[in-house]
This record gives C-alpha cells, structure tokens and sequence, in this order.
C-alpha cells in the first residue's frame, strides 16, 4: 500500500471504531482514573467535554456526517441555560453541583459550529465573564463587580443555593476567581476576534515564550495538549506563535499515541511537514479494532499558591480519558496531514 492508501485505511479503521462506541444518546464515552496512567478500566464519567472534543476531530474527515450529526444532537441536548454548558451530563448525579463553565461552553459551541449547528447566543454572557485584564474567569457564577443583566440572570440563581456553590468551591480544587490558560485558548478558539482579545493573545503567547506552561492551567497538566489548544485558537491570530510552538515541540518527546497525534497537529497547524517516521509510530499504535490507546487529556485540578504558581496534584486526583478521544485526535491528525500533502502536491 502506498502511504496514503495506509494512512486512509488507518482514517477507516478509526472512525469504524468511533460509529461502534458512541453511545445511543450520541455521547462518546469518557473514564476516569485515579492513575496517572490510566493504566486500570477505569469508571465511566458522562461528561460534556470529550464529545466536543471528537465531534471537532472528526470535521477533519470526511465521511463522518452520520457521527457528527449525532454527536451534535447529543451537545444541543446538554445546552443549559443561556446556551451554557456544564461539565457533567444531566444524568449525571453530581450534575446540579457544579455551575456552568466557560471551557465546556466554548468547546461544545466551536465543535457545533464546525458542524454547521447554531450553538445559540452567549457571547454578551461570555465577554462579561472577565476580570479587569480581560482574560476569561473560569466558572460562571455571582460577582460583586456587576457584568450586565445577561450576566446577572445566568449566575444570580445561583444565590438561592448557596451552600451547594459554596461546597463546590471549598471540596474541589476550583476557585470563583480561576484564571486559566488553556481556558482561555479555548475561548478564543470559539469567538475568534473580539474587542479586548489581544490582551489575551499577548497573556498566552508570553507563557509560550517563557517555558510557564506547568503553572498556565489547573485542569490540563499535559504540554501537548496545551499546545494543540494554544494552536489551534493562537496562529490564526499571530504570527508570533508558530514559531513559539515549533520550538517548544523540538525540546519534547511524545510518550504516547495521544501526545504523538497532538504534536503531529500542531505542527501541520504550523504548516510544518510531519516526517513519515512520526506518522509510522502513530500507525503503528492503532490497536486491531481501530482505537488508539487511552490517555489522560484533562484531570481534576491543582490548587493555586499565593505566588501563582500551581501546587503538585494530590495523589487522589482523578484524569479524564477514553480510546475514544485518543482516536478522535489521531484521526484528526491523520486527517490534517493527508489535507496537508495534497495542497502540497498541487
């Protein structure tokens, strides 16, 4: 087979996984572990945030209408109100205890977006969620500084359960005021160009070029996922950060299929050729069923010290992950770079 034919074939075997795992409601599943590895089963988490990973993925190839539209059907159902989403599904028992978040929100609205859905309108609700520098606060709930009515009547309800706001905040690693970075790269993913978004470009593009990316975010400890997302929503905006980025992953070695398909992203996002030994190591872990093997993508916070810097996850900390969404990534991959090479055939 030439390296396109086996590229493709690879492309089939994934998504041929991906339509026997999703789940009726149209969910792509996600566990969670307590292994930093994710070397057990694992406990199945319904939760919003991977399937809006998978349905971006998956807008890369072709042929995967029928996933898409499903996966989409299941988002548009999680839609909250003021079209906000949270990270638990609303079957999920611990959905009620946690408010609304502007990274779930943000991924699921790009993700439908792409797929050509009308994620509804939150982008008054969004550009009130900011602190006086600009960058986008984590969570959605009451401020004393007041932000607007569209602001006031998503997180005010809040106030009429307080112990269970309350609660959230004190027994998790979350904080009202959480700054995060790869937060904020997801948001401006989704708006793109928005009055006030340089102050953000500059914020992720100085972590960048000064090595910070260990302190830039409670929720997601791995390089190259913060990479990918700092890629995708950063070197359409400047031309600083492709550079940046490039010599970041010349410093790194991936260590799995999932770290192996996020680099190989970035770097078409870079417009940087990927060798064919990296393609041959991502196809060479694709498992006889299509999937791509497990690994964690985001885990459950670390506590911010008074300097700024992150604390060391406590030992309990559980990770997010699935082969779903490892394969969602590696198809994305693949994907990207089959586009790639053909533009640069022509």
């Amino acid at each position: 087979m030439s390296d396109s034919d086996r590229i493709q074939a690879a492309i089939d075997r994934g998504i041929a996984f991906l339509a026997r795992a999703q789940l009726p409601s149209g969910e792509f599943r996600v566990v969670t572990s307590l292994r930093p590895h994710m070397a057990d089963e694992g406990t199945p988490d319904p939760s919003v945030f991977p399937t809006a990973f998978v349905l971006n993925s998956l807008s890369f190839a072709p042929g995967t209408e029928r996933l898409r539209d499903r996966a989409a059907d299941f988002l548009m159902a999680q839609r909250g109100p003021g079209n906000l989403w949270r990270h638990w599904t609303r079957d999920h028992q611990y959905f009620h205890t946690l408010p609304a978040d502007v990274d779930d929100t943000a991924c699921s609205c790009a993700a439908l977006i792409g797929s050509g859905r009308e994620a509804g309108v939150n982008r008054e609700a969004l550009l009130a969620n900011r602190d006086a520098a600009g960058r986008f606060l984590t969570w959605f709930s009451p401020r004393w500084r007041w932000r607007g009515l569209a602001h006031a009547r998503l997180t005010w309800p809040h106030l009429l359960h307080p112990i269970v706001l309350t609660l959230f905040f004190r027994q998790t690693s979350a904080a009202p005021g959480d700054i995060d970075a790869g937060v904020n790269a997801n948001v401006l993913h989704y708006l793109g160009e928005y009055p006030g978004h340089q102050c953000v470009v500059d914020w992720l593009c100085a972590i960048l070029a000064d090595g910070r990316e260990d302190d830039a975010d409670k929720w997601y400890d791995n390089r190259f996922v913060l990479w990918y997302l700092f890629a995708r929503a950063l070197v359409p905006l400047s031309d600083k950060v492709a550079p940046l980025l490039l010599a970041r992953l010349a410093t790194a070695t991936p260590a799995t299929a999932l770290e192996r398909a996020l680099a190989s992203i970035v770097r078409v996002i870079c417009d940087e050729h990927i060798s064919a030994t990296e393609i041959d190591g991502l196809l060479a872990l694709q498992a006889a069923n299509g999937a791509w093997p497990r690994a964690a993508v985001y885990f459950g916070g670390r506590e911010r010290r008074a300097d700024g810097t992150l604390a060391p996850p406590h030992p309990d900390t559980p990770r997010w992950g699935s082969e779903e969404l490892t394969t969602g990534f590696c198809i994305e991959a693949l994907a990207r770079h089959s586009e790639r090479s053909g533009r640069c055939a022509t």
